[in-house]
C-alpha cells in the first residue's frame, strides 16, 4: 500500500516539490523514527501525505484541506481508522500552529521533519527569488532568515532532531550573517 501512496504523491507533486521537499521530509521522518521507535511505514505514510493539501489545491491553508484529501487517499488504500486518525492529526498539525500543535510522537516527528527539510534546501528559498519578482533580494532574505529562527525556536522540538539539525543550523546563520552586512 506505501508504495502506492509514494507513487501517488510523486505523481501529483511537481517533480522539484518531490526533490527538495516531500522526499527530504521522508528522509529525516524515518531517521527520528528509528531514533525514537515509531512504526516506521505509518511515519513514512504521515510525511507523504503531509503537504497534500498543497500539492492538490495549492493553498495557504493547506493543513486544513490536507486533512480530507490525506483520508480521501487512506480510506481507498484501505487503512485502519486508527491509522487515518493519526496521519490526519500529522496533516493538520505539521506547520506547528498553535491553534493545532502536533499532540502525539508521531505528529511531533512530521512537524519536527517538515521543519529540518528546509535546512537541507536553504538554496530553493532564494532561487525562487529570482522567478518571483514581487520580492527584493532583501525582503527575500529577511524572509528566509526569519523562517530559519522560527522553524529552529518553534518546530524542531525533540531533542533528536535539533542535535542531527546543529551544525547545520548553526552553518546557515554564519552564512546568513555574513550576507546581511551586503543588505
Amino acid at each position: 500500500m506505501l508504495d502506492k501512496i509514494r507513487e501517488l504523491v510523486k505523481k501529483e507533486a511537481e517533480d522539484s516539490d518531490w526533490k527538495y521537499h516531500i522526499s527530504v521530509v521522508v528522509k529525516y521522518a524515518k531517521q527520528l523514527a528509528r531514533i525514537l521507535k515509531v512504526n516506521e511505514e505509518i511515519v513514512e505514510l504521515a510525511a507523504l501525505l503531509h503537504d497534500i493539501g498543497r500539492i492538490k489545491f495549492s493553498n495557504e491553508n493547506h493543513e486544513i484541506t490536507g486533512v480530507a484529501e490525506a483520508e480521501k487517499i487512506m480510506k481507498a488504500h484501505k487503512y485502519p481508522l486508527s491509522v487515518i486518525g493519526e496521519v490526519k492529526h500529522c496533516v493538520e498539525s505539521h506547520r506547528g500552529s498553535k491553534d493545532v500543535p502536533p499532540r502525539t510522537k508521531l505528529a511531533k516527528i512530521i512537524a519536527n521533519a517538515d521543519a529540518m527539510a528546509h535546512f537541507d534546501i536553504l538554496p530553493v528559498f532564494f532561487y525562487s527569488f529570482w522567478f518571483t519578482k514581487n520580492m527584493t533580494f532583501e525582503e527575500r532574505f529577511k524572509w528566509v532568515e526569519s523562517k530559519i529562527d522560527r522553524d529552529w525556536t518553534k518546530k524542531i522540538t525533540l531533542p533528536a532532531a535539533k542535535k542531527l539539525m546543529k551544525d547545520k543550523y548553526k552553518a546557515i546563520k554564519l552564512v546568513l550573517d555574513s550576507t546581511r552586512q551586503y543588505i
